[in-house]
């Protein structure tokens, strides 16, 4: 009878693989087989239009110990998929998912795993995840340095390299069948292991340093308020320390207590967020009070968002491609949709939409932030209530608060001011019409994206350790319950985040995460 294919005759040895052949039934409902070049776009779930990469394309680049061992795209494919020709000619597709050694089998009896649609499953998630800690601690600063042009310079170019990323993913996710593994699956499956195994390992760890990056974001606001109150656990870097690890904790606890509730601690810090945004649009408008014009917020003037157009570049972190690199963090967390892929309804739909939506969302309101931010706040600034200038006065006054009726001058020449935009990261608090409001929205950006990165760089690595592409990992590729949770994964992206929370120090997270990220991405 006709042969069985199955990933288990796979021998890396054989260099003369053969295709399974083309099954096509013709009108009369009589399969007929065939064995021409046509046998390559085969008929399969995935329904690519593409030819299928071959093993013997990229035998010649890895040693031949090593190929002995490595899956081609065909076995991995086929481990989600065998084909059966019966005598009688009926097509069997057995679909279901080889079984990991000691994993649990499904039970018919448990209750349906958790789907999520487009909105909530992926244009929420990442919206949430895009939006993070560098949104409300650092975009003003970066402003300040780079001037409002620029910083709308690097805002786009850090979308384009992110849009263009989103867009090859969504044509991947169009063009075949997708289950759990988002990015590392989609990758694997079109490009080959050799190219999938790298990019899904970089992209993991690069996701478990975004959740270490966004944890120290939510420790060092946790700490200067405990300093406004007075309380002082340690210093100043200890304490970002221990709450970024017992954040980090909680922030586990919620993971492993299951996707649904999850998905409905994200609801809620999305919530958290629309309202914090509407919280500083309407703080730029109303008339500032004198308080804030002593922190240097004046309101919109046009000699503002003049003077704040063009850089000025202060201190050892004053160039472009510095901003750059703390900034594009920022703009990652698009492929958060893409990674629990798993748990999509629909991901064939899903994913494009979600993401494309999300990323024309969130660059609109970095460019808004950046350009009305600099349009209201001046650089320098002391917070000094006696720095106004009276009719009487006759000191030599410095900067553009002059002509505003302040004189900054004493802190501008010592450069000992501690407000303005080049000297204070709690701008868009001050500027807001309620400033706890945005303190609320900090918590709430670094906590989503914080946990959104959580889930995801586990379930990216529990796709790749299922396809023992590297030894000695398939340890990791256990999951559990009903939505196969990768608890395994889990613990060591929690480790991973602790080991660089430990760090203590935003910028340097940030300068380190965007190497990871640009890595696979380029």
């Amino acid at each position: 009878g006709p042969p069985r294919y199955s990933p288990h005759n796979f021998d890396g040895r054989n260099q003369n693989l053969q295709i399974p052949p083309t099954v096509i039934e013709d009108s009369s409902g009589i399969p007929e087989r065939r064995g021409s070049r046509a046998e390559l776009r085969r008929s399969s779930l995935y329904s690519t239009i593409d030819l299928v990469p071959q093993l013997e394309h990229y035998a010649s680049s890895i040693p031949r110990q090593q190929s002995r061992s490595r899956p081609s795209l065909e076995v991995l494919r086929k481990s989600f998929e065998e084909v059966e020709v019966g005598a009688d000619g009926e097509i069997t597709l057995d679909l279901s998912v080889p079984q990991i050694e000691g994993e649990e089998p499904p039970n018919p009896k448990e209750k349906a795993p958790i789907r999520f649609g487009w909105i909530v499953g992926v244009m929420v998630r990442c919206m949430l995840n895009i939006w993070g800690v560098i949104l409300f601690l650092r975009l003003s600063w970066i402003t300040s340095q780079a001037g409002v042009v620029l910083t709308c310079v690097i805002i786009l170019m850090s979308v384009v390299v992110t849009s263009v990323t989103a867009l090859s993913i969504s044509a991947i996710a169009t063009n075949g069948r997708v289950v759990s593994g988002g990015t590392y699956f989609m990758i694997s499956r079109t490009l080959g292991p050799e190219i999938g195994g790298p990019i899904g390992m970089v992209f993991s760890f690069a996701n478990a340093l975004a959740c270490a990056l966004n944890t120290v974001g939510f420790a060092e606001v946790v700490r200067d308020l405990m300093q406004d109150l007075g309380v002082v656990i340690v210093d100043s870097i200890n304490d970002v320390r221990i709450v970024g690890v017992v954040t980090v904790t909680l922030l586990m606890f919620i993971t492993v207590a299951g996707m649904e509730w999850e998905s409905k601690t994200q609801i809620l810090f999305f919530i958290v967020l629309l309202v914090s945004f509407a919280n500083y649009l309407v703080g730029t408008i109303i008339p500032q009070s004198v308080e804030k014009q002593a922190v240097g917020i004046f309101g919109y003037r046009g000699d503002i968002f003049v003077e704040n157009l063009t850089p000025n570049w202060r201190g050892s972190e004053g160039s472009f491609f510095q901003m750059f690199a703390i900034f594009f963090p920022a703009a990652t967390g698009i492929l958060s949709g893409a990674n629990i892929s798993g748990d999509l309804k629909d991901p064939a739909t899903a994913i494009p939409k979600g993401t494309l939506m999300a990323i024309f969302w969130t660059t609109l309101s970095y460019l808004g932030i950046a350009v009305t931010v600099g349009a209201c706040v001046v650089r320098d600034a002391s917070g000094n209530m006696s720095d106004i200038i009276t009719a009487n006065g006759s000191e030599v006054c410095l900067g553009l608060a002059c002509n505003l009726g302040w004189n900054f001058t004493d802190c501008i020449q010592s450069q000992s001011c501690e407000f303005g935009l080049a000297n204070s990261v709690k701008v868009l608090g001050q500027i807001s019409g309620f400033y706890y409001l945005i303190t609320a929205g900090v918590f709430a950006a670094s906590l989503s994206s914080a946990l959104g990165f959580l889930v995801s760089a586990p379930k990216v690595f529990q796709c790749l350790c299922k396809d023992q592409i590297y030894p000695y990992i398939i340890f990791f590729a256990k999951g559990y319950g009903k939505n196969n949770e990768p608890l395994r994964a889990y613990v060591l992206c929690y480790l991973i985040s602790v080991a660089f929370i430990l760090i203590a120090e935003l910028n340097t997270i940030a300068a380190l995460i965007s190497n990871f990220f640009l890595a696979p991405t380029l």
